[in-house]
Parts: C-alpha cells; sequence; structure tokens
C-alpha cells in the first residue's frame, strides 16, 4: 500500500500516476477539501474569490496531459498588460499571441526607442534560448542584475517589469535567482494565462473528480510519522488511527514536512495579500492586468476579473483583485483604495469585500537556494513532492508529483 499525505496539486497527480498503473493508495488530507493553496470560496453573494490572484497558463506541459481544459471552461487573460499612471493608461500586447499588435508595437509611448530596442533584444534571447528552459540551473545572480545588465533599469523596469515580476515573484526587488526570471519570461511568452470559469479551485476539483472517492481522505490531519530501520511503518492520523503503509509521498508544504521528519527550519518564504472589491460598472476594457507605475506602490497589480471570467461575480456585479506584498497590517486597505482611485476616480464607489492572506505564499529564491530545496527521496520507503523539493509552479508541482510515483513505481 502507499499512502500519499497531501491533497494538493503534488498528492493528486502522483495518485493520478499510480491509480493509472493499478497501484493500491490511499491519500490523507488535513483540510476539508484538495487543492492546498490552490483553492476558491464562494461568497453567500455569489462571488469566487481565489486564494490569492493565481492563473494557470496554457503552456504548463504536464497541466495539458493531467487536467481537461475544455471541461474548465477557461477564460483567457489577453497576453499583456495595462501600464498605469497619473499621467495616462497605455495598453502593450504579446505580438507572439496577439500577432496584430506588432504594427503597434513601435508608436509605444511609454518607453523610449532606446529601451525598446533593449528590450526587443531582451525577450529575443529567452526565444533563442528555449532549449534552457528546463534546465532549474541557476545562474547565481539576481532577476534585477540580470535585467540592469540587459541596460533595464528606467522606464521598462518601474513601468512594467518591476510591478509585473514583483507579483510574479512576491518580492518588490526581483531577487530571485535570474533562472527564474528565464523560466517565468519564457512561459507568458509562448502561453496565455486563463482562469476556469468556476474559480482556480476548479483544478484540484477535477484531478480529484477522475479518482475513486473511496481512496481520498480529507479532514484527515496526519500528526506524527512511525520510523523504523530507516523506512517509515505508519502515520498517526489526529484521530487516533495508525495507518500502516510499504511505502510513502509526503505532498505537504515544506514546513509539515519538516515538523513530520522532525527537521529543523528551512527558506524563508513570503507572503502576498489579495483584497477583493466588487462595483457596479466596468473601470476599463481589456481582460488584463493593469500595472501602476512606481516603485513604491502597495498595489502590485491589479485586475477587474469580470473582465476575464464573468462568472466570478453574481448578475450586475463585477469583482476586483489587488495584489499587495507581504502581509501588511490593516490600515493597508485605505492606501490600496487610494492608489487605485488616483488612476481609476470611478473606483471610489466601489465597496471592499474581503481580504485573502496567504501566509506561506512562495519559498525563498534568491540566489543560492537550490541546495535549501529538501531531498525528494530521503528515506528508502519515502518520497517528497511538491515546491519543497521541486520547482515553484502549478505545472511544477504537478510535474513533482508525477516524478514521485514514477520513481516510486521503478
Amino acid at each position: 500500500m502507499v499512502v500519499i499525505v497531501g491533497g494538493g496539486l503534488a498528492g493528486l497527480a502522483c495518485a493520478i500516476h499510480l491509480e493509472r498503473a493499478g497501484v493500491d493508495w490511499m491519500l490523507y488530507e488535513g483540510s476539508l477539501r484538495p487543492g492546498g493553496r490552490v483553492a476558491t470560496d464562494v461568497t453567500a453573494d455569489g462571488f469566487r474569490l481565489d486564494r490569492g490572484f493565481q492563473v494557470l497558463l496554457d503552456s504548463y506541459r504536464t497541466a495539458r496531459e493531467l487536467l481537461d481544459f475544455k471541461a474548465l471552461k477557461p477564460c483567457y487573460f489577453q497576453s499583456g498588460a495595462l501600464l498605469a499612471n497619473d499621467r495616462g493608461w497605455e495598453r502593450i500586447l504579446n505580438p507572439l499571441v496577439h500577432p496584430n499588435w506588432i504594427g503597434m508595437a513601435p508608436f509605444t509611448e511609454s518607453f523610449t526607442t532606446s529601451e525598446k530596442m533593449k528590450l526587443g533584444c531582451f525577450l529575443v534571447s529567452q526565444l533563442l534560448h528555449l532549449s534552457e528552459a528546463s534546465s532549474n540551473k541557476e545562474l547565481g545572480f539576481t532577476s534585477m542584475e540580470e535585467l540592469r545588465r540587459w541596460g533595464l533599469d528606467r522606464g521598462a523596469l518601474e513601468k512594467f517589469l518591476r510591478p509585473f515580476f514583483a507579483g510574479v515573484f512576491l518580492d518588490n526587488e526581483l531577487a530571485a535567482d535570474a533562472s527564474i526570471l528565464h523560466d517565468k519570461l519564457r512561459r507568458f511568452l509562448l502561453g496565455r494565462a486563463l482562469l476556469p470559469a468556476g474559480g482556480m479551485g476548479e483544478i484540484p476539483m477535477q484531478l480529484a473528480a477522475s479518482l475513486p472517492s473511496e481512496r481520498q481522505f480529507y479532514g484527515s490531519e496526519v500528526t506524527s510519522l512511525r520510523l523504523a530501520d530507516d523506512r517509515i511503518s505508519a502515520l498517526q492520523l489526529a484521530s487516533g488511527k495508525l495507518v500502516p503503509c510499504d511505502s510513502l509521498v509526503l505532498a505537504t508544504d515544506e514546513f509539515t514536512t519538516r515538523r513530520l521528519l522532525s527537521l529543523p527550519d528551512g527558506r524563508n518564504w513570503s507572503s502576498v495579500s489579495t483584497f477583493y472589491f466588487t462595483g457596479e460598472k466596468p473601470l476599463y476594457e481589456g481582460a488584463l492586468l493593469v500595472l501602476p507605475e512606481g516603485a513604491s506602490l502597495r498595489v502590485r497589480h491589479f485586475t477587474d476579473l469580470t473582465n476575464t471570467a464573468p462568472d466570478y461575480a453574481p448578475p450586475g456585479r463585477r469583482l476586483l483583485s489587488a495584489t499587495v506584498l507581504g502581509n501588511p497590517d490593516d490600515e493597508v486597505l485605505g492606501q490600496v483604495q487610494s492608489e487605485i482611485v488616483s488612476l481609476l476616480p470611478e473606483f471610489e464607489s466601489w465597496t471592499f469585500l474581503k481580504r485573502v492572506t496567504v501566509n506561506r505564499a512562495l519559498p525563498s529564491q534568491i540566489p543560492g537556494f537550490s541546495p535549501q530545496k529538501l531531498p525528494s527521496h530521503p528515506l528508502r520507503n519515502l518520497w517528497l513532492a511538491g515546491d519543497q523539493c521541486s520547482a515553484v509552479s502549478i505545472d511544477s508541482a504537478l510535474a513533482s508529483g508525477w516524478k514521485a510515483a514514477a520513481e516510486l513505481l521503478q
């Protein structure tokens, strides 16, 4: 019997591989539903609030193999952004996805001619090195240092690159290793971001629904592991039940894994807060992220989600999400509203719905982070999956769960 602990994307992908291989398995998850950090809460009024602003990219290879994209009823963002400041707004689009915009690119006013050339050269360089996209090899210097090496440290940085990638890395200084910048940029260049019509929580729900329900146990927290002769022999549930296992896959978050294995604290993790607001009238046109200019702003990006996915709000209402790095005090709400009103005066009539804070959203990815990840096979019959031992993305979580099952089967 193979026991999987953790019903997030990694644990579910692992279960799917084992099920297809005809192996007996059981999955235990402490929360009442699958998904981990990929979840959607539906309010009494019918608003769909994701656990932080998240998107699914159609360039994710493993997601394409495991998910029925059509059944998710994908709602696509335009590949690009709205650059916003108190002097005006400008739309920029990815010409690889929106080829009609190629003729407009030279007339973009947000960047100087020199910046356009430097940014173009940098983007083309990413496409010329696609073979390196999956190497996961650290480069040893930060993303900010890489952008400055290309001369992208002025308007292009503050109007586009910093607000966009700060929201991706959850780090305003872009201190993640430059290999992370390259990987994310390639994925966004070659794919389109989407939201399932029913919310991001539809992704794990679809995965779980493809598996036998009698093998999945939710609301079943694992409190300890039994170790004997360099292997895990059983696990203890909060209910007191002892579950024997031949092999174990820990697809838990890194903090839970370290606690269960009695390991010391590991990497630092970043927090993020998403502020949801509702109104009646559209604030702008287009299924796009809005990137406010300015390194010191609290709001790194915001978007009217109903421009992209109308079902995120009940009929006659709209839903906007604003992303703020960290876990600031409650007084930040006023600053968030003020920053958006300065760009969209009509936003003053919108009302605050809810704040969602994810305290452990992303692990540190600064240069030298790779050796700090946990080993994927620490004991004879124990495998790990998820961002505790792999790269950080929805696709990486799925791939790590699949990989753990494949290694176990071997």
